[in-house]
């Protein structure tokens, strides 16, 4: 692959953050499809290598320059990764994106121009690789589900139906999400209690909302994304996180989710955020890149702890239901045993009657299939066919008694 090359630029207007974990080929795309962005105002691109395999920072230090690298040395999660990239960036716009997109090459310039001159953040159009809708905006429900409103719809289909058109939403997947820096860091970021993943970019943009910022929807800013490939494999692993973030969320945002518009409901339908410069920060600061970097270990090592606890609480909830299920099999063996083994023998004769029967009617099936064909060979003869073989048994018989 020819390298990439981005060009160095002293006041960029906006920030793209990426973060590089595991994927290497498909990093290299996606920078690929950035470096070939038309009319896009002026861009740096931030990696950040969020505990980075080897063959990451390998490929992109052998096929990637002038990039802004952010190296953490342990995975701090989506939300930690996206701050240190945050807080070394200089633009005036930070743009969230994943490592396992292709972005359209007007995607940047469409972006930003629908920022405009107010402040708020901004959520691009994810397709499929397919070419139908992933999301066009979500929503979110009153028990904390995320909507993906268009999701799987053919663009003709998902235009016909008006969500294709720019518009207010509950919030956009930070796959490829612009927010104003000041406002991002006035919102201290992401919050690390969502950590390591999950409802962070949901959260996030509902603070947004309560200082005041409007989150829109722009159709005309295309991202294809594979969906998940930047994720952990690990079902189980994700399925703990989703299960660690969602009550956090629910407790945070529980008035606001008790007045959720239902999933049908017109798309101006939003989530009611109240304007609360206090809920948007809830107190915390942003903290540097070099403060994450330094704190990479202990987030990484709390992390893994939570997952571990949480696999042991599982383990042991496994163990205790295999004890009572063969305590109870063995409760059942000592009572009903007899009964059982008497039972079984019986079945077992009758099982093996019915073979004989059926090898029986087998038998039998056959013989009748012989006399049905031999009678209609002989009503093909007529009448004078038939009194020949009757005779034919009439001498067989007496034959057979002088013998």
């Amino acid at each position: 692959m020819t390298r990439i090359d981005f060009e160095a630029v002293d006041q960029p207007t906006c920030s793209i953050v990426i973060l590089a974990w595991r994927l290497t080929d498909i990093l290299l795309d996606c920078l690929a499809s950035i470096r070939a962005s038309e009319g896009a105002p002026s861009y740096e691109v931030v990696i950040v290598l969020n505990g980075a395999d080897p063959a990451v920072r390998d490929t992109v230090a052998r096929e990637v320059s002038g990039a802004v690298i952010v190296d953490l040395p342990h995975n701090v999660g989506f939300g930690g990764g996206c701050n240190a990239g945050a807080a070394d960036a200089r633009g005036e716009s930070l743009v969230f994106l994943n490592d396992d997109t292709v972005v359209d090459p007007h995607w940047l310039a469409r972006l930003h121009g629908a920022a405009g001159e107010a402040p708020r953040a901004v959520a691009s159009l994810l397709l499929n690789v397919d070419g139908t809708v992933q999301e066009a905006g979500s929503r979110v429900l009153s028990d904390a589900v995320t909507v993906q409103l268009g999701r799987d719809l053919p663009l003709v289909e998902a235009r016909d139906t008006g969500l294709l058109e720019q518009r207010s939403v509950d919030y956009g997947s930070a796959a490829a999400l612009l927010v104003p820096a000041d406002a991002f860091r006035a919102a201290a970021g992401f919050d690390p209690a969502f950590e390591p993943a999950y409802f962070e970019d949901v959260d996030l943009q509902f603070r947004l909302r309560a200082a005041g910022l409007d989150v829109v929807f722009e159709p005309a800013a295309r991202v294809t994304h594979l969906s998940g490939a930047s994720t952990s494999a690990s079902h189980a692993f994700r399925d703990w996180a989703y299960a660690h973030a969602l009550p956090v969320f629910v407790s945070r945002w529980s008035t606001v989710l008790a007045n959720a518009p239902a999933e049908d409901a017109p798309l101006e339908a939003l989530c009611p955020i109240p304007l609360d410069a206090a809920l948007a920060n809830g107190g915390r600061t942003l903290p540097t890149a070099e403060q994450i970097r330094s704190g990479a270990a202990d987030t990484a090592l709390a992390i893994a702890r939570g997952f571990g606890l949480d696999t042991g609480l599982r383990y042991d909830t496994l163990i205790a239901d295999y004890q009572r299920v063969e305590a109870l099999y063995l409760a059942t063996e000592a009572r009903y045993g007899e009964q059982v083994a008497e039972l079984s023998r019986h079945l077992t004769a009758h099982v093996n009657r019915v073979a004989q029967l059926e090898s029986e009617l087998g038998s039998l099936q056959g013989e009748t299939g012989r006399l049905n064909a031999r009678l209609h060979d002989l009503d093909s003869r007529g009448p004078v066919g038939l009194a020949r073989w009757q005779a034919g048994k009439i001498l067989a018989k007496r034959g057979h008694g002088q013998a």
